[in-house]
């Protein structure tokens, strides 16, 4: 008659089994939740208006976790792009800090000076702005219809200060270069009004 077998050697293979089972889904827990990626990351402080080159950023191997999706990755090719909200040296590029609409163009930082009482109120850096010619109407002289000069340009800085005072405030706008021109002659005769673009 053959012996029975015990009830510790009908645990054995269940026990290993689930020993085998915890360690295998520790290490792809592990494996998982480390999973490191390339991100675009700063080398220099990079001012709103600035067009990306090769020299401005390098890459960061990070792991991001959930907020991952707002950062540009080794996939993304930022260069070209314009920046739009400043950058500080070792930050991560994220979205909303650059963009494509005028990666085609060189940009020119122009700079303005505005009469206090023809700038909007709340002008930052990185806003974009519409920039309108208005001339005003002489004595016996038809007045002209107010023209848009050029729309959806990014504030490079902005010394508003004097605003309060009553005097000209200057404002540095990023134009392409092929406008550049069409705005110097803008300020040769009547007056620049800057409105905000969005409020």
């Amino acid at each position: 008659m053959k012996p029975r077998p015990s009830k510790n050697q009908n645990k054995a293979p269940l026990a290993i089994a689930l020993i085998s089972a915890s360690f295998l889904s520790a290490f792809l827990l592990a494996t998982f939740s480390n999973t490191k990626h390339d991100y675009w990351v700063a080398t220099n402080d990079l001012p709103a208006g600035h067009q990306i080159s090769t020299e401005d950023l390098h890459l960061g191997h990070m792991n991001l976790d959930a907020s991952a999706s707002h950062y540009l990755s080794k996939n993304e090719d930022p260069l070209g792009q314009v920046v739009v909200r400043n950058l500080k040296a070792g930050q991560i590029v994220d979205q909303e800090s650059v963009s494509t609409s005028t990666s085609t163009q060189a940009s020119s930082a122009v700079p303005l000076s505005i009469r206090s009482v023809d700038l909007a109120s709340g002008i930052e850096v990185g806003q974009a702005v519409d920039i309108y010619w208005v001339l005003d109407s002489d004595s016996g002289k038809p007045a002209e219809d107010p023209i848009l000069i050029l729309g959806g340009v990014l504030v490079v800085s902005a010394d508003v200060k004097s605003k309060n005072f009553g005097t000209d405030a200057a404002i540095t706008v990023a134009v392409e270069e092929t406008q550049v021109l069409r705005l110097l002659s803008a300020t040769t005769q009547g007056r620049l009004v800057v409105i905000r673009s969005h409020v």
